[in-house]
């Protein structure tokens, strides 16, 4: 059979794929005459770079020779305990829990997905949600329900209604996935008394709750810290069982360590564990040594306490900007941390034609469409400000400006 006429037997599932939004948009953002918004990113030069060299040289040299080494699946030893410590110290009880260092974050949620999930089962997300989950959802051919959200997190009517007619429809209501923290894309918080209503709404419905936790260091005021307290640690013990935690260390030490953990019931922690092993053995050992030296040498609370006031810096200089060029029409919400802010246009603004202005004056963002499960949002966009030059933002900020002017008149 000849190359020409040859098919590739593909399966099923690589129908269900899509690349990401974001990944087809890096082309503009990866270019110098660009100023891009559209990333979710650490910026490049707040990494702890003198650190990490610093606790590399320092190690002893049979530590240096572990690190090359594979190690146990579920995660480098005294990372696993000294993560343990650092999950109490955010008040989650630890007794009948099991922590797992994963491959990144999204690995983490993948493990959970393929836990529970059946193709033609439903799972119910935020809108707008996680564009990594989204994609990841759709691989395993699952129905996707997304629920309105307002300043305070997710709507208790509309996740009410949204779940009663899935029920309706004898659907497979596998979980329940949220970002409490920091949102992304929406940049919110959710309030007590929203983290409340999830904690009571999946023990009256035996739900599972997925709590993607990746900014919760991120805040900017001690009053925005005292709201980042973790639905599972506000959980009582029938609650806390149908809890699943997911962190990250990208949004920290850097997306380039491949690290993240998951807090699973002991009841289904071995099950996580053989799913991983499946997937690739174990996280990079090297990552976990440095990541556990880290933070038991004290770095990590300095690191933080250095790049808290640089987001916020790019945050004040965004919000600033936006307040003196974007018509008063366009709602968002000031985030208090983390690295994004949602616009909503108003109706029948299109978002899309404002990215097209945007971009060929060299600016480039993610339009609202790509974190919506259904994907059919058309006014809504997300600016990621954590990897943009200061010096940078004023400018962009009115280029998109002018193209939401520009939208409203055609």
């Amino acid at each position: 059979m000849s190359a020409e006429t040859f098919i590739y037997p593909y399966s099923e599932t690589v129908a269900y794929l899509q690349s990401s939004d974001i990944r087809d948009l890096m082309k503009y953002a990866i270019r110098e005459d660009f100023i891009s918004f559209a990333g979710g990113m650490p910026n490049n030069h707040l990494f702890p770079v003198d650190e990490v060299e610093k606790i590399y040289h320092n190690l002893p040299r049979h530590i240096k020779e572990l690190s090359f080494q594979y190690g146990p699946t579920t995660g480098y030893p005294p990372l696993v305990e000294v993560m343990k410590k650092y999950m109490e110290s955010k008040g989650i009880d630890m007794s009948e829990h099991r922590l797992m260092i994963t491959t990144g974050s999204l690995q983490a949620i993948y493990i959970v997905t393929q836990l529970f999930a059946d193709p033609g089962d439903t799972l119910i997300t935020e809108n707008p949600s996680f564009i990594g989950a989204l994609t990841l959802f759709k691989s395993f051919q699952v129905k996707l329900h997304g629920v309105s959200m307002d300043h305070n997190g997710i709507i208790p009517e509309k996740l009410e209604e949204t779940f009663r007619k899935a029920k309706k429809q004898n659907e497979k209501i596998k979980f329940l996935y949220v970002i409490p923290n920091f949102h992304n894309p929406a940049g919110l918080i959710y309030s007590k008394e929203r983290r409340k209503f999830l904690l009571d709404f999946i023990e009256k419905n035996d739900l599972i709750l997925l709590e993607d936790d990746a900014y919760n260091e991120l805040y900017f005021s001690d009053l925005s810290k005292n709201k980042t307290v973790p639905v599972i640690a506000m959980a009582q013990d029938s609650q806390r069982q149908k809890i699943i935690y997911a962190g990250t260390f990208s949004k920290i030490l850097g997306p380039g360590f491949r690290l993240g953990w998951l807090v699973l019931p002991e009841e289904i922690f071995h099950k996580a564990e053989i799913i991983k092993q499946s997937l690739d053995a174990c996280s990079p050992n090297l990552s976990q040594v440095i990541a556990h030296a880290f933070i038991e040498g004290g770095y990590m609370r300095n690191y933080l306490q250095r790049i808290r006031p640089e987001y916020k810096l790019r945050r004040d200089l965004t919000i600033e900007s936006v307040k003196k060029y974007f018509p008063q029409n366009v709602k968002y919400v000031e985030p208090q941390g983390g690295f994004y802010i949602w616009f909503e246009l108003p109706e029948g603004i299109s978002a899309k034609q404002v990215l097209d202005y945007a971009i060929d004056n060299g600016v480039v963002f993610v339009l609202g469409k790509s974190f919506d499960p259904a994907r059919i949002s058309d006014n809504t966009f997300r600016l990621a400000y954590s990897n943009v030059n200061p010096n940078d933002i004023r400018p962009g900020i009115k280029i998109i400006a002018e193209g939401i002017e520009y939208a409203m008149k055609t």
